[in-house]
C-alpha cells in the first residue's frame, strides 16, 4: 500500500477520532477537535497523517518536542496509530520517517518512544527501526477531578 505523508489538519479530526477508538482509545469527536485546536498552533507538536491512495488516512503519529530539567531536549512520539488494513505495509515506518526528519530540523538530537508492555509488535517494530530499551517504568495516575477549563 502507497501512502503520503502529510501534517494533519482539522478536518482529519474524524479520521483520528476512528483510529484512536480501533486500538482503544475511543475518544468523542469534539474532545479530539479541542486536542487538535490545541496541538496544530503549538511549535513544539507536530501531528503527522498517511493518506492512501484514495484519500483516507490510515494512521498518524504525533510527535512533540519535550524539555526536563533532568535530560536534554528531545522529541517524543506520543501516538503512533495505523488502521489495522494498513499495517505491514509501510505505513507506520513512513510516520517515523518523518518525525525522524522533523526532530533534527528542529536541533534535537535525540527521538524516544515509549509503548504498552504488552504490546509486543509494536515493541519489535521499533527495535527493527533502530531503537534501543533505555528502561522500563510504571506509570501512576492520580484523578484529581473535574477543572474548570481544563485544556484538553
Amino acid at each position: 500500500m502507497s501512502v503520503t505523508i502529510r501534517q494533519a489538519h482539522a478536518d482529519d479530526a474524524a479520521a483520528l477520532v476512528a483510529l484512536m477508538t480501533e486500538v482503544g482509545y475511543p475518544t468523542p469527536g469534539p474532545r479530539a477537535a479541542e486536542r487538535l485546536a490545541v496541538l496544530f498552533p503549538s511549535e513544539d507538536d507536530v501531528v503527522f497523517v498517511a493518506v492512501a491512495a484514495d484519500n483516507t488516512v490510515v494512521g498518524f503519529v504525533h510527535a512533540a518536542e519535550r524539555r526536563l530539567l533532568v535530560s536534554d531536549r528531545f522529541v517524543e512520539m506520543e501516538g503512533l496509530i495505523v488502521t489495522a488494513s494498513a499495517r505491514r505495509h509501510g505505513a507506520a515506518a513512513s510516520l517515523v520517517a518523518a518525525v525522524e526528519d522533523w526532530t533534527p530540523a528542529r536541533g534535537v538530537a535525540e527521538l524516544r518512544v515509549r509503548a504498552r508492555i504488552e504490546r509486543d509488535d509494536a515493541h519489535r517494530f521499533h527495535q527493527e527501526r533502530g531503537f534501543a530499551l533505555a528502561k522500563r517504568q510504571r506509570m501512576f495516575v492520580k484523578p484529581l477531578g473535574p477543572v474548570e477549563n481544563q485544556p484538553s
